[in-house]
This record gives C-alpha cells, structure tokens and sequence, in this order.
C-alpha cells in the first residue's frame, strides 16, 4: 500500500512538470512565449509517458497540461498569422481559461470515463457522478470567478485548483475510510492507486 501511494506521489509529480517549469520559467525569464514553448513541450512528453506507461492520470492536471499543450500554439499562431488584437485579448485570459479547460475535461471525463471527474473507477454510478459532478461545479465556479477579474485571475486559478486537488483527494480519502468498515469499496479503491490501468 505505502509503495502504491509512493508510486502515485511520483507520478503526480511527474504530471506536474510542465506547470512548474513553466511558472518558474515566467517568473525568472518573463518570457512567456519561452515559458509556454517549454510547457508545451513537457505537456507532450508527460501525456506520451503516461500513454505509454497505461498509467491513470489525475483528472485536475490532465486538464491543466492539455491547457498548456494547446494554449501556447493557439496564442503564437493568431499573433503571427492571425488577428493580433484577438490574440491580445484572449492573452489576458490565458491564465483563468485553464479552469475552463480543467471544467470541460471533467465533463468529458464524467461523460465518457470509467471514473468520471473523480477518477474513482468501479465506484457506484450514482456516486461517481455525484461527486463528479460536485467536483465540475467548483470548477465552473473558479471559471466564471476568474474570468470576472482577468486582471488578478491567478488567485482565483490557484484558490479554485488547490480547492480540487485538495478536495479530491478528501473524498477519496472519506471513501477509503467508509471501505475500513465494509469490503465492498475496498478493491474499487484499490484500484484508484493502481497505476497499471488506463484512466479510461
């Protein structure tokens, strides 16, 4: 159990890359296009080395790395061939269209996975999407609330992701306690840490 839960650690990290670098890489170079270039990059690697490795990937930063891989190409792209206004305006809500990003790939994820939004494969349907759900209404929220005040958005972005992150794994925990106490969640959840599955 201790080495699954090490295991998940370090792919969560892993899934991570590309969202630290490129914070760091804005706050050092400010450089946006290099910091989005990099992102970009390493979003591409992560999602192959998760493809190859039929590792599930957490449903929060499976959202944010797909923010990265598409956002920087779509912004160089109406800056250099297209309408340079647009580009300047939808730059302003780069940073609080991740949580759009995170908002429909949960739903896609709800409708179409073995885990929804959650990311509990095997649970109750009723209950992954109840809790798919919860999870997709916070993150619309933090949406709507960051595209309100583009000018200060990297607070809500952080506030929203940390609340589904941090969430997440409550209810999961919450999950794994009701299992303690009856054996029938205890191999779905099993399977949560079970990084040998595809997510889907």
């Amino acid at each position: 159990m201790a080495n699954a839960r090490q295991k998940q650690l370090l792919l969560d990290l892993f899934e991570s890359l590309p969202s630290i670098v490129f914070i760091l890489l804005w706050r050092q170079t400010s450089d946006l296009e290099l910091a989005g270039w990099t992102g970009c990059g390493l979003a591409a690697f992560v999602l192959a080395g998760f493809v190859l490795l039929k590792a599930r990937m957490h449903p929060v930063l499976l959202g944010i790395n797909l923010h990265i891989l598409l956002v920087t190409p779509l912004l160089v792209g109406f800056f250099r061939f297209g309408d340079r206004d647009l580009a300047e305006f939808l730059t302003g809500y780069s940073y609080s269209a991740v949580l759009l990003t995170v908002t429909i790939t949960g739903g896609v994820l709800t409708l179409f996975s073995r885990g929804g939004f959650v990311g509990v494969p095997g649970l109750p349907r009723y209950q992954r999407h109840r809790l798919s759900l919860l999870m997709l209404a916070v993150s619309l929220a933090g949406a709507v609330w960051a595209c309100w005040a583009p000018d200060n958005s990297i607070f809500p972005v952080v506030a929203t992701l940390t609340l589904l992150i941090g969430g997440r794994r409550f209810l999961i925990a919450g999950l794994s306690e009701k299992s303690a106490n009856g054996v029938m969640l205890a191999p779905v959840l099993a399977g949560a840490s079970d990084t040998t599955n595809g997510y889907t």
